[in-house]
């Protein structure tokens, strides 16, 4: 065969096309039983038979490209393409699936090299050899997958392995790589957005298929559907979009779980078709695109756990440690929850060399480990919580710190890391975030809850207590002048509306050097007359700020100045925490 064609298609686009066909339909049958694979099929032959027939012919390509850049023609290397297949079957026999498989890699590692170094103008018939047994051919397959799937188990199966591998990916783009573009265009929560739109429809759709029995329709137009997709999208928060993907695919799991077989393999595999269409094989589709996006040497993964960090440790400094015996919206105590964060952190070190070498450790057992780790909080001090949280916070970054600067981390180690760090702490900031005030009654009432332990404490000294030191070698006397100085400052702020900003060690030992020398004349009796009148003109300024959300200079302040400084000296006035 001669052909003088030019390719209709960019080696680029190709390559692009086969990565994505190769990645579906390999991790496709990768996620089935292991025993599966071995047992013939409907279709014919087995699963591994289907692998050698894959791989023989992807070994005939490269030889076949040279022949046609030497002659224009296609040498074939073969006589009949059904003895061919044959052959390629009775290869299968005696071998094991990995066997199979690292043959079918070193064939395509083979084919994509052939491809790599094709010229663009070169002869269209080469293009089409590769096309023909690559890009044409695996969906000649996708009925094998298919036929080998026997339950709704064997389904989810698929779905779940590969969505964990596209999953993990985009939780370690963080969520600031999120705004950030792709390849085509849209941004990563555009894609994620994407992806969460197809799989709550596909769910729809799956749910009417179970009522009526009968295959449903899919949208008018995809480009229409896509495009809405990411004018809804604009302006939203990530961790919504996030919670968004999450809460679909939870959906469609949950759909594929309660189908019978019959519903399943009912007319012409329909469900196995559109839930590939619209999970692992559009995961397969978006790889390359959401790889792009995933930090690849140590330091741009520190980068990314301290843009995840740094919310979750500031929100958690806002909300104080006597809230920590509170409640959370799931229902354990905060104590519990920075326990479990920091129980996994803990982990991290210890199995990170085992993923740097490609393994990994047994599954623990996370309920279990999570139980335990909410009953642990229960008699922890919030200091201790606390101080562990940021040891194990700490052990991550000294882990990571110390890997090779120039190499790239393995994606088992990156998954690692990104799953109990930057890519856990999001889960738990929403419920740190919805207990911290907003309004001013809400801050009135954090004040006063912390304020009635600091002042009875206070009190409980009496009149000549106030002048015997504590273990931090002021006087308590000391403790109330320093805090009448931050509650004056705090309302100063707030009346100006001119903040101070910058403070540093320095400057804030030095504020508390002056509030203190200040009032070095100033009787007990006296100091207890201005600590409580100094709280009152708190109470009144915040009562005055009006309805509605305080303002966001306000109460990323006046907290740290008023009760999140109290707290600070419970420990040293003898109230448990």
């Amino acid at each position: 065969m001669v052909s003088t064609t030019t390719p209709v298609i960019s080696k680029h686009d190709l390559l692009r096309q086969i990565g994505q066909r190769y990645r579906a339909l390999r991790s496709a049958i990768e996620a089935l039983p292991p025993e599966r694979l071995t047992e013939e099929l409907s279709t014919g032959w087995s699963l591994n038979e289907n692998i050698a027939h894959l791989a023989a012919w992807e070994e005939t390509v490269p030889k076949r490209v040279a022949g046609v850049l030497e002659s224009g023609e296609d040498p074939k290397l073969y006589d009949d393409v059904d003895a061919f297949n044959a052959r390629a079957a009775e290869e299968a026999q005696g071998k094991t699936t990995e066997e199979l498989l690292t043959r079918w890699t070193a064939a395509h590692d083979r084919l994509l090299e052939t491809v790599g170094s094709l010229p663009q103008d070169a002869d269209g018939l080469a293009f089409e050899i590769v096309e023909w047994n690559t890009t044409g051919h695996y969906p000649d397959h996708y009925g094998d997958i298919g036929a080998a799937v026997r339950s709704a188990d064997d389904l989810v199966g698929l779905v779940q392995t590969n969505w964990i591998d596209f999953r993990g990916p985009i939780g370690a783009i963080g969520l600031s790589g999120l705004e950030e573009r792709t390849s085509t265009g849209w941004t990563y929560k555009d894609l994620a957005a994407h992806a969460a739109a197809w799989e709550a429809r596909t769910a729809d759709r799956l749910a009417k298929l179970r009522e009526s029995g009968a295959p449903q329709p899919g949208v008018d137009d995809t480009d229409e559907f896509n495009a809405a997709v990411v004018e809804r999208t604009r302006g939203r928060d990530a961790r919504d979009v996030l919670r968004e993907l999450d809460t679909a695919h939870d959906r469609i799991v949950e759909e594929i779980q309660k189908l019978t077989a019959e519903l399943i393999h009912g007319n012409d595999d329909w469900v196995i078709a559109v839930v590939a269409g619209n999970t692992y094989g559009h995961y397969a589709e978006h790889f390359d695109e959401v790889i792009a996006g995933v930090p690849k040497r140590p330091a741009q993964l520190l980068e990314k756990m301290r843009e995840g960090w740094r919310p979750f440790r500031r929100a958690l400094n806002r909300l104080g440690l006597s809230a920590l015996s509170g409640t959370t919206s799931s229902g354990w105590t905060y104590k519990g929850m920075l326990g479990h964060v920091a129980y996994w952190l803990e982990q991290v070190p210890p199995e990170l060399p085992n993923r740097l070498q490609g393994r990994r450790t047994p599954d623990p057992d996370v309920d279990g480990e999570n139980s335990r780790e909410a009953q642990r909080g229960l008699t922890r001090s919030a200091r201790d919580v606390i101080q562990r949280l940021d040891a194990a916070y700490k052990g991550v970054v000294d882990a990571v710190s110390a890997l090779p600067s120039d190499r790239d981390v393995p994606f088992l180690a990156l998954r690692l890391v990104v799953g109990e760090t930057y890519g856990h702490f999001p889960e738990h900031l929403g419920e740190i975030e919805a207990v911290l005030p907003q309004t001013s009654d809400q801050f009135v009432e954090r004040i006063e809850q912390i304020w009635k332990p600091f002042r009875a404490a206070i009190r409980q000294r009496g009149r000549a207590g106030l002048m015997e030191k504590t273990s931090s070698g002021w006087t308590y006397k000391d403790v109330v002048a320093h805090a009448v100085g931050w509650m004056e400052q705090t309302v100063r702020e707030m009346r100006t509306k001119e903040f101070s900003t910058g403070w540093t060690k320095e400057t804030i030992l030095a504020f508390n050097e002056v509030s203190v020398r200040t009032h070095d004349l100033v009787g007990p009796e006296a100091m207890l007359d201005e600590l409580d009148t100094s709280y009152r003109r708190l109470v009144d300024t915040i009562h005055g700020l009006g309805d509605g959300e305080v303002d966001e200079r306000i109460s990323s302040t006046m907290p740290y100045y008023t009760y999140l400084h109290w707290e600070e000296h419970f420990a040293e006035l003898g109230i448990p925490l």
